[in-house]
């Protein structure tokens, strides 16, 4: 049989571990895999927190980053799925194709993170890129993006195909089912906070209409990210305020069961940023996390699945900046007065077609019969012999140099180096010295003309 291997840097959501929007990413590609009937190894090379999960399921693996051609060995697989490419470079050489999933403007998070030098990070990727047999990405707006990383990494865009496979979410069999009624005015806030988020200002508006009308409350689970914070430092001040209002109730991270569970006691979802790059490319992890579990959105007017949220009336699309807009918006749901039932109704009907056994055909259509890519070979020939041409040049460089060095040492070469200088000191001298000369000339001169 086919096996399959996906690895990922992110924590797994298995056996109550909290996770990330990229762990979610790698697992539900896995799961979609599985649901095809292949045989799936999923791998993560993050580390273990203080509480390790007791029972770790057959196909997943925990590896140490150091360890990835041991378990590459182990494992034998006929293709490997490498959900990031910023892992690429920590890959052994592979013998099997290779698949890559770019879900996400990895070079812009770097950029917030504050990485100083993009050059190398573009080297990266476009290395990483060289390596790949078959690319998938998250949305439409990221496939436009990836197109110029894609020509710069040698790939011939008139012909190699490039597909997409939106974020996806279980199935809503696999769900855990909540009878309770949702609670009335109720709001959530989910995910990792990370330094290219920003949605301080919406829930500052939430929390003033909640005070205002003596009602509602917001719910805030996860927080900084679970390996590290890549906050940027902006979540402490932000959760600092929120632990200290009467309305906000901290819940932290929880597993994935436990809280797709408790994300169908509430009413509505809050999804709104501030805008940036990063912000408009983004196929939002939380947001289809959200619909899955029924809830209206208070979402973006900027980005992809802004389209969906607005045409399918599964919450609200509205500018960051859109205050009077989002602030009536909190009012009808408070009061009572928007259309709730019916917006989630549309959203479980989205987040159904994100279903990951619907949306993996493209990467399972790769995974049953792997192969490698034409060109790539030519390619990172190319790319060998340039570098080679390089490394070779450089060194000519620094020969060059190093033989200047010595011309300079010599005592000509300095003198000569020096001549300028006693130019300027000489010249009175030299005039001096014409004055002679020119009467001797003027003389002799005076005698022939005689």
């Amino acid at each position: 049989m086919t096996r399959i291997l996906v690895v990922t840097t992110e924590p797994l959501p298995i056996a109550g571990q909290p996770t990330t929007g990229a762990g979610l990413r790698a697992y539900g590609l896995a799961e979609g895999l599985r649901a095809r009937g292949l045989d799936v190894v999923l791998a993560t090379v993050a580390p273990i927190g203080d509480h390790p999960p007791t029972t770790i399921p057959p196909h997943v693996r925990i590896v140490r980053r150091g360890e990835l051609a041991q378990a590459l060995n182990e494992i034998q697989p006929s293709s490997v799925v490498l959900q990031h490419w910023g892992l690429a470079r920590e890959l052994p050489e592979l013998t099997v194709p290779l698949a890559i999933d770019l879900a996400g403007p990895h070079l812009l998070e770097r950029l917030y993170w504050g990485s100083a030098d993009t050059r190398r990070d573009v080297s990266e990727k476009l290395a990483a890129l060289r390596r790949a047999d078959f690319l998938v990405c998250s949305g439409e707006f990221q496939r436009h993006y990836f197109y110029p990383f894609l020509a710069m990494a040698g790939y011939d865009l008139r012909t190699f195909d490039f597909p997409v496979i939106p974020f996806s979410v279980p199935t809503a069999s696999v769900i855990p089912a909540n009878a309770s009624p949702r609670e009335p005015g109720s709001f959530v806030f989910g995910g990792t906070f990370l330094a290219w988020q920003d949605p301080a200002k919406p829930i500052g508006w939430l929390l003033d209409e909640m005070d205002l009308a003596q009602s509602g409350k917001l719910y805030f689970y996860g927080g900084s990210h679970p390996v590290a914070d890549a906050s940027g430092g902006k979540f402490s001040a932000l959760a600092e305020k929120l632990r200290s209002h009467p309305r906000v109730e901290m819940k932290g991270f929880v597993g994935f069961d436990q809280l797709l569970s408790e994300y169908q006691n509430y009413e509505v979802a809050l999804d709104l940023m501030e805008r940036n790059p990063e912000r408009e490319l983004a196929y939002t992890t939380r947001t289809m996390i959200y619909l899955r579990c029924g809830l209206p959105v208070i979402y973006n007017d900027y980005s992809e699945i802004s389209a969906i949220v607005s045409n399918r009336k599964c919450g609200w699309a509205l500018s960051p900046d859109d205050e009077q807009g989002f602030r009536a918006a909190v009012r009808d749901i408070l009061t009572g007065r928007a259309p709730l039932s019916a917006m989630r109704t549309a959203a479980l009907a989205v987040a159904d077609e994100h279903s990951w056994h619907k949306t993996i055909e493209p990467l399972a259509s790769f995974c049953a019969e792997p192969r490698m890519r034409e060109a790539k070979t030519a390619t990172l020939l190319a790319v060998e012999s340039q570098l080679h041409e390089a490394d070779a040049l450089g060194a000519e460089l620094e020969a060059t140099r190093a033989h200047l060095a010595t011309l300079r040492g010599k005592f000509l070469v300095r003198l000569q180096d020096r001549l300028p200088a006693f130019g300027v000191l000489l010249a009175p001298l030299a005039w001096l010295a014409a004055w002679p000369a020119a009467a001797f000339l003027w003389l002799r001169f005076r005698g022939t003309t005689k």
